[in-house]
């Protein structure tokens, strides 16, 4: 079994066009039933908003945009509660100038023992130093 804290910036790949975006679509193709993602219970708010600036700032017409939050509802993602983690949250993110969302997916990973997964630089920097594992997205390689 394998699981792993995946970040909006991974995430939101599954749904738009971006360079991991290959390499997002393998880690979802290869989960098996045992296997977890898990993300914090706000990243679909995250990710929905994304999507909102594709059609506010990008030309994506809205039904494209309606049918995308519709998948991303349908991701398999466990979603963990953050009430309990935001006061260690804040803590990193003051820390680290982390914003204190970033911060949540590091204290998650910290909290249950689990790689995290981001392209998100600074958080991976933030996650390093609070001795938090990462698996690179770059581990789940498209055939080629």
């Amino acid at each position: 079994m394998a699981s792993y804290i995946v970040d909006a910036s991974v995430v939101i790949q599954r749904l738009i066009l971006q360079p991991f975006t290959p390499n997002v679509q393998v880690l979802f193709n290869s989960l098996k039933s045992t296997d977890r993602l898990i993300v914090p219970e706000f990243c679909l708010i995250e990710c929905t908003n994304v999507v909102w600036k594709q059609v506010r700032f990008f030309g994506m017409p809205q039904s494209q945009a309606e049918q995308l939050v519709k998948d991303l509802r349908s991701l398999p993602l466990k979603r963990a509660p953050v009430k309990k983690l935001l006061d260690d949250a804040f803590r990193i993110g003051v820390k680290h100038q982390l914003a204190v969302y970033d911060s949540i997916y590091v204290m998650l990973a910290k909290q249950l023992g689990f790689a995290l997964i981001t392209v998100d630089q600074p958080q991976e920097r933030a996650a390093l130093a609070e001795s938090v594992s990462l698996k690179a997205i770059t581990d789940f390689r498209p055939d080629l």
